[in-house]
């Protein structure tokens, strides 16, 4: 890719790398219902998708990001940009004490349960591993779900993390 890229272009890139990686998960076992939740579309659209090869003329730019989000494919590949070409994320989206404590306690009980990432209806099994790793922050929405996997209300994972930090 030259260094200049038009928005037809950028949406070709796009979804080459979008179908791209919807066909390796298939390949490697995950059916099109898990990827169309994971994504936030019909088992249908990803069906259509994978088989007339088509979904960027119909798709809105902002629901580009966010399948490209959902699939943890980085922009940066997209654009065809190197490391360092996008500013840092914002500071709100830095990881908290907090947000370490919600993991630890959030591992715990997964541990405690035998449960596995795979375990979290509507989440990416390799997100939940980033989130109960500690290395990323959770949406409220991914705390809901993850709580939901364990059966604990979100508020009482909350106040075990905020009392593990009051301990500290």
């Amino acid at each position: 890719m030259d260094g200049s890229m038009d928005s037809i272009r950028i949406t070709e890139r796009a979804w080459e790398l979008i179908l791209a990686c919807l066909n390796d998960r298939i390949e490697n076992g995950e059916s099109q219902a898990s990827l169309s939740k994971l994504i936030g579309c019909d088992r249908a659209t990803v069906n259509r998708w994978l088989l007339n090869r088509r979904g960027g003329d119909r798709t809105t730019f902002k629901d580009m990001v966010r399948i490209l989000d959902r699939l943890r494919i980085p922009l940066p590949e997209v654009f065809g940009t190197g490391v360092g070409a996008f500013p840092a994320p914002a500071p709100d989206k830095s990881m908290t004490r907090l947000d370490a404590a919600v993991a630890k306690v959030l591992k715990d009980l997964f541990s405690l349960l035998g449960k596995g990432p795979d375990s979290v209806e509507g989440v990416d099994p390799g997100d939940v591993r980033e989130f109960l790793s500690g290395r990323v922050p959770l949406r409220a929405s991914d705390l809901y779900q993850l709580c939901k996997a364990v059966g604990v209300e979100p508020g009482v994972a909350l106040a075990r993390a905020a009392s593990l930090l009051d301990m500290e």
